[in-house]
C-alpha cells in the first residue's frame, strides 16, 4: 500500500499538487491524502490540485460517496486552495461525478476522463503537459 507522501508531488513553479490514488481508494486513503496536505506548507498557498484516481479501485456506494466528499470539502474549504480537477476512468467517472455533486460549489471541482481539458482548467500551460503526464505515470508506478 502506498504511503500518501508517495503518491503526492508539488509543481512548484506551476501552482499545482498532483495527487495519485493507485490503490483502493476509501475513506481512510482519502484522509491520509488530506493529512499529509495539511501538514505541507505548500498546501496553504494558492494551489490546484490534480487528483488521478484512473488507476484507482473503490467499492464505495453513493450514500458512501457523499459521506466522503463532505469530509474532504469540510477538511479543504478553509485553505486556500483554488481548484480541484478530478482525473478518472471510465468505469469511475459516475462515482467520481457524484462525489462532485455532493458538493455545492461546482466552480471548485470538476471530474475530467482526459488529461487536456483538465489542465486546461486549471490553467496549467499545455506545453507543460508532457511533464504532468510523467509525473503521473511516475507516481502511479
Amino acid at each position: 500500500m502506498l504511503s500518501s507522501s508517495e503518491n503526492l508531488h508539488i509543481v512548484e513553479s506551476l501552482g499545482l499538487i498532483i495527487v495519485s490514488h493507485n490503490n483502493l481508494l476509501d475513506q481512510q486513503s482519502v484522509e491520509r491524502v488530506i493529512n499529509n496536505l495539511k501538514s505541507n506548507p505548500f498546501f496553504q498557498k494558492e494551489y490546484s490540485i490534480l487528483i488521478d484516481i484512473r488507476n484507482a479501485s473503490t467499492e464505495l456506494n453513493f450514500k458512501e460517496i457523499e459521506d466522503l466528499s463532505h469530509i474532504v470539502f469540510d477538511n479543504i474549504d478553509d485553505t486556500g486552495l483554488n481548484k480541484f480537477a478530478i482525473l478518472t476512468s471510465e468505469s469511475l467517472l459516475n462515482k467520481a461525478v457524484q462525489y462532485v455533486r455532493s458538493y455545492k460549489h461546482s466552480s471548485k471541482y470538476q471530474v475530467f476522463s482526459a488529461l487536456e481539458p483538465a489542465l486546461y482548467w486549471l490553467k496549467v500551460p499545455q506545453e507543460r503537459k508532457s511533464q504532468i503526464e510523467l509525473k503521473l505515470g511516475y507516481l502511479s508506478s
